[in-house]
């Protein structure tokens, strides 16, 4: 199964938040507005969670083996994990999320090899958490 090239782009267009802000800080460190940093947190972990809400959605459809329940403690897991991310201080924070964003990406394996493969949305889900990470590192590395 192909993925729809809308969603493929509004992944994309997702990803773009998580390079504005370390970029920012780094060509312009000295107009960077308070209110950045604590906000590209924010979005970070509302993502993280948004994407263990779709590994959730995925694993409901198949919620009638074990596997797929199984998928469904991950994906609560995973939510929760992102949730508690965002309670603690920076730079705690920003390597929680990297954390979270690395286990989503393993979950994703698992996914595509017991689940439901579908090539074009793993493709897609690895590349942006790629992105995300490097992002979260790029902020770490910021101070």
């Amino acid at each position: 199964m192909k993925l729809p090239p809308l969603l493929s782009a509004l992944g994309y267009a997702g990803l773009l938040p998580f390079f504005a802000g370390p970029l920012w800080m780094t060509l312009s460190p000295e107009t960077v507005p308070a209110w950045l940093d604590p906000a590209w947190q924010r979005y970070a972990g509302f993502i993280a969670a948004f994407m263990a809400g779709s590994f959730w959605g995925v694993a409901l459809m198949v919620s009638g083996n074990p596997a797929g329940l199984f998928g469904a403690c991950v994906a609560a897991a995973l939510l929760v994990c992102a949730w508690a991310s965002m309670l603690l201080p920076s730079p705690w924070a920003l390597l929680a999320l990297a954390v979270v964003f690395i286990l989503q990406a393993l979950a994703e394996i698992w996914r595509e090899r017991v689940l439901d493969p579908v090539g074009s949305y793993f493709r897609l889900r690895i590349t942006l958490t790629v992105g995300v990470v490097a992002c979260l590192i790029w902020r770490l590395c910021l101070g």
